[in-house]
């Protein structure tokens, strides 16, 4: 407040003729000034809420590690790892009656949209010798995305982890599923960074599936790339352009999202990694996985895929000595989720932070993104246990000039600024999102409609609002959260109530038999959720009206349907559910807590 009432008194200084160029340079000045750690919620709150059902309920699986999982399962931890829910493209056969689902633990599912009935499709665990989805959070099943041909060729891809210190042969194996051929195929040589240990490799996969018609897998698997890390931030995503058509430059490029396997919150010679040209960690690469298709462009070191180097559009740093020609964008720290949005053209990337920001991003073509140096609005100093410059004792000024040194570009390079950013304060790990273009909640549309995976909250921005923020330091679009309509299947309540994403998952996860560790309601932990283990700070985590938790991790993400609408998936309880209307929620008291009216849609 005092920090206003100073540039309240400046603006009252201000002389007709230049008075509007000093109210301008004053506002921007404010702008940064407030692009720092805040002491309370930045995100509104403005009443808008939405209606959540039940949508399909996952096979309760386990996390494997070297071969098949225990058939016994263990309700300690998350009891359906849903990850990802995928519409094949509109023109294939059967896109109208079934979604493809991700379970993290180890199976891409067909779900028949009619019955609700999940059936095997895939299971890594029977194909992969070294599998492994115990390792973290983030280990397993990762991600996968239907190549723009599959109507007519088949062709989708996806993402694993395995652990490469394991017994035996990385060699597939086709034991289990004597419809899979891998005649030729052969596993590649990984890329490990040049700085810090390579524990986990992410195995990038084509496949090809001669018949689209059925709900079995028959056909080829080739790998593609096979990439070292830590710890933890694998490659993650895959998407390719959807309003790329055969003939244009960016038809068939497969864009990578790559973490940095938690190098730059590691003091010491990885810290530097996501700056980095010469390695893909920290990274979004663009490839093109068909080496026919441009016979011209670079063919990658295993020859697998070709890197866009010789036509209209080649990638940024091709031409840089020492670069990885397949970066498209860099300085980025866990970029888990990718995005496009056909009707603004606009990719988008939900990078996850360390201690203190979370933020979603506009992604250019060789932009800097500023991680391990920048998070957020602000610096960060990985060798003070992470801080960002707000909260270093004393505060570190923000440098009037902004430009970081990239070894292999010759000038300092601007890094970029996220479009939307929450801090800690709301939760403390940005799922993934959506620009809503659906028929449902006509109220929404033109928002990015997104989450924080261990609290469950789920928020909206204007995106033309983040558009309108590309690039700028402290100009973020405003976040607001979403208020939830539930009814429970087994309340007997005929009507929604408001309630917290949190505790609609838990409450499920204890229905299914979960058993969480001693003081959680969910398994796993979250800083935001979890009462700390540090005997200075014994309190509970609360929400921002000051309502507990009770620890542990919903763990959701966003799905989108191809008619556009959202489902909702979380991990904790196995479960997808779908945002159906835009609904008027009941009356609050004023101590917070809904009272017993009904909503309407």
């Amino acid at each position: 407040m005092a920090m206003e009432q100073r540039i309240a008194r400046r603006f009252a200084r201000l002389r007709f003729g230049f008075g509007f160029v000093l109210l301008v340079g004053l506002l921007t000045s404010a702008a940064v000034l407030f692009a720092q750690y805040p002491s309370r919620s930045q995100v509104s709150k403005d009443g808008t809420a939405v209606l959540l059902e039940d949508y399909a309920n996952l096979p309760v699986s386990n996390p494997t590690h070297g071969g098949l999982a225990s058939p016994a399962i263990d309700y300690k931890g998350q009891l359906g790892r849903v990850t990802a829910l995928r519409s094949e493209p509109a023109n294939a056969p059967l896109a109208g009656s079934r979604f493809f689902v991700d379970d993290q633990s180890s199976t891409i599912y067909i779900l028949d949209k009619a019955a609700k009935k999940f059936t095997p499709y895939l299971n890594f665990a029977e194909i992969f010798p070294k599998f492994a989805s115990d390792v973290g959070n983030t280990a397993g099943l990762v991600s996968f995305a239907f190549g723009p041909a599959y109507a007519k060729n088949g062709k989708f891809y996806t993402v694993h982890t395995e652990k490469p210190d394991m017994e035996g042969s990385a060699t597939p194996t086709n034991a289990r599923l004597a419809t899979l051929d891998l005649k030729g195929n052969s596993t590649t040589p990984a890329v490990n960074p040049p700085a810090g240990p390579s524990h986990l490799e992410s195995v990038l996969v084509e496949w090809t599936d001669t018949n689209i018609r059925n709900s079995t897998f028959e056909g080829t698997a080739r790998e593609i790339l096979r990439t070292g890390y830590d710890r933890n931030h694998p490659m993650a995503d895959l998407v390719f352009n959807p309003m790329a058509k055969p003939g244009d430059a960016d038809y068939g490029n497969l864009y990578i999202s790559i973490g940095d396997g938690a190098a730059g919150e590691t003091p010491g010679p990885s810290h530097t990694l996501p700056q980095r040209l010469d390695t893909l960690v920290g990274k979004i690469l663009r490839i093109t996985p068909d080496i026919n298709l441009r016979p011209k462009d670079t063919l990658s070191a295993n020859g697998r895929y070709r890197i866009p180097s010789a036509g209209s559009d080649p990638n940024p740093f091709v031409s840089v000595t020492g670069a990885r020609g397949e970066i498209y964008a860099y300085g980025l720290r866990n970029p888990h989720r990718l995005q496009w949005d056909v009707e603004t053209k606009t990719l988008i990337a939900d990078d996850i932070g360390v201690h203190y920001w979370e933020e979603v991003d506009i992604v250019t073509k060789g932009g800097n993104y500023g991680y391990a140096e920048r998070e957020g609005n602000e610096q960060f100093f990985v060798n003070d246990a992470g801080k960002t410059g707000s909260l270093m004792n004393p505060a570190v000024p923000f440098p009037e000039k902004d430009a970081l040194q990239v070894e292999g570009i010759s000038e300092p390079v601007a890094p970029l600024y996220p479009v939307a950013v929450y801090s800690h304060r709301e939760g403390d790990s940005i799922g993934n999102g959506f620009v809503y273009r659906g028929k449902l909640m006509p109220q929404l549309r033109g928002k990015y409609i997104f989450n924080d995976m261990t609290t469950g909250r789920i928020f909206y921005a204007d995106f033309a609002e983040m558009i309108a923020a590309h690039g700028k330091r402290g100009q973020q679009a405003q976040i607001h959260e979403l208020q939830i309509m539930y009814k429970d299947p087994a309340a007997a309540a005929s009507q929604p109530a408001k309630r917290r994403m949190f505790d609609i998952v838990a409450e499920t996860y204890a229905r299914k038999g979960g058993m969480p560790p001693p003081d959680h309601v969910l398994p796993g932990n979250g800083t935001a959720t979890t009462r700390s283990q540090d005997p200075a700070h014994p309190e509970a985590k609360m929400d921002p009206e000051g309502v507990t938790y009770g620890g542990g991790r919903a763990d959701i993400r966003m799905g989108l349907g191809g008619d556009g609408e959202l489902y909702v998936l979380s991990k904790s309880d196995g479960m997808i559910r779908k945002l159906t209307a835009v609904v008027t929620p009941p009356p609050t008291s004023r101590h917070g807590a809904a009272s017993k009216e009904t909503a309407s849609r």
